[in-house]
């Protein structure tokens, strides 16, 4: 009885087995580029568009000082103050990356490719401030010292970040570069018209090593997938 019942167990379990398999999606290079736009849709993925020389995001920007007099605490722009006003060129780097909207794999021409992410991106970081001081001189009389006061004021006035790196981005798997650093950070970079497109996986913000291991798998699959030399067996 047991002999004719355990080849009707092996073989229910086997297909058991096999229909397990079968239910596993294959993995693909259009499966790792939906993996990535889910990603990205959850906040989870960003660009970096650091330039040739591997410097991060910076813009470009004025600061300009003015000097005026005051009369009895009030500011008077009729007067120029006691200097004259400068104006001098300055440069600040990026808090942050960009932010992903849209994630799909698109060539430069907008047509359907497995092997280019293209990345359209919005930022909301304005850069620039103004501050003002107030400061005085000496004025000796016969009889006494006067005070004269006047302000400085500081403007810092930058580009915007969203029109110096507006996009869509395109990241070309086969000539990319990934890195994964010791806090989960994991950064695809490859080289762009203007700046290297870099894909960012903040792992030190998602805080998942099982999710950073699928990223860096799927960004890896996406270049050996995409690599035109892997045909030559080196």
């Amino acid at each position: 009885m047991f002999d004719r019942i355990a080849p009707l167990a092996l073989a229910c379990v086997t297909t058991g087995f096999i229909s397990v398999a079968a239910a596993q999606p294959q993995q693909t290079a259009e499966g790792a580029q939906r993996f990535l736009a889910l990603l990205a849709k959850d906040g989870h993925l960003n660009v970096g568009l650091p330039d040739k020389n591997g410097a991060p995001m910076w813009v470009q920007g004025t600061r300009k000082t003015t000097y005026r007099w005051q009369n009895k605490g009030v500011v008077d722009n009729s007067r120029p103050g006691p200097y004259d006003d400068t104006s001098a060129p300055v440069t600040a780097p990026l808090k942050w990356l960009l932010v992903i909207r849209n994630l799909e794999g698109k060539d430069e021409n907008a047509n359907a490719d497995t092997c280019t992410t293209r990345a359209e991106t919005v930022t909301t970081e304005k850069l620039g401030s103004t501050s003002s001081d107030s400061h005085w001189l000496k004025k000796e009389t016969f009889f006494s010292v006067d005070r004269l006061w006047y302000q400085t004021t500081v403007t810092d006035e930058y580009e915007d970040p969203a029109v110096k790196y507006a996009g869509p981005h395109h990241l070309a798997w086969g000539r990319a570069v990934i890195t994964r650093a010791a806090n989960g950070r994991i950064t695809a970079r490859a080289p762009g018209a203007k700046f290297y497109t870099e894909l960012v996986f903040p792992g030190d913000s998602v805080k998942d090593p099982d999710l950073a291991d699928r990223v860096e798998y799927a960004m890896k699959f996406l270049k050996a997938s995409c690599d035109k030399a892997a045909a030559t067996g080196f």
